[in-house]
């Protein structure tokens, strides 16, 4: 029982040690054509690469970037 433990925590240790795998960055700009390729940061980069073979859409498995704090202006009023 003991060796089994053991064994188990070097297995953990050495899993943990090796670099993550799977994790792909997602960009949040594809293009539509007869496939999707998500490879740009803005749309304007996307839209050079099409050059009218294709459309470019947000990427639906991008996540949303944080959205800036909107600074309400606080008018007041006159009476």
């Amino acid at each position: 029982m003991r060796s089994a433990a053991v064994t188990l925590c070097i297995a953990s240790a050495f899993e943990m040690s090796l670099p993550a795998t799977g994790r792909t960055e997602t960009y949040p700009w594809c293009i539509q054509g007869e496939t999707w390729e998500c490879y740009y940061m803005t749309r304007e980069q996307c839209e050079l690469t099409v050059d009218y073979h294709g459309f470019c859409v947000a990427n639906p498995e991008a996540l949303p970037s944080p959205a800036a704090p909107r600074s309400r202006s606080v008018r007041q009023r006159e009476r």
